[in-house]
């Protein structure tokens, strides 16, 4: 259970640079952003937040930009765009194994939020998880 856990935080907050692309996105005022992210599961004893400040040198989000992996066997099977929002769904093959979520991302140019509903089974147990996302360029970087 504890590997379980630790394997599911894992692939909850690591980068996204080996997701296929998507053509799909939402524009951005590209300089220094904070992002505050709030993760709540059933298996925590409470939510967990984390800011941290990042330099988005792109005018666009993309499904891959917001959307965990750790690099391993993960694709967006699904995204589109409505006005400033974006949405899409994923799945990935994990060690010992799968995971599916949904995701969306609403752009206020210089400013947004999103959310992203995870679920997985790891070592024949189910999960579930929430990402709360809320950013805003704070200058440049």
């Amino acid at each position: 259970m504890r590997t379980a856990i630790l394997t599911l935080t894992s692939l909850l907050t690591l980068s996204t640079a080996h997701l296929a692309m998507a053509a799909d996105s939402v524009s951005i005022e590209p300089g220094l952003w904070e992002v505050s992210t709030t993760m709540t599961s059933p298996m925590f004893p409470q939510p967990r937040v984390q800011t941290q400040q990042e330099c988005m040198k792109e005018s666009k989000i993309s499904p891959e930009t917001l959307a965990p992996s750790d690099g391993g066997e993960c694709s967006i099977i699904d995204s589109n765009v409505n006005g400033n929002t974006l949405n899409w769904s994923m799945q990935c093959g994990t060690p010992g194994g799968a995971m599916k979520g949904q995701g969306s991302f609403e752009s206020k140019g210089d400013s947004g939020s999103g959310n992203m509903q995870m679920n997985m089974d790891i070592e024949g147990q189910s999960f579930s998880m929430e990402l709360v996302w809320k950013g805003r360029r704070v200058g440049s970087c």
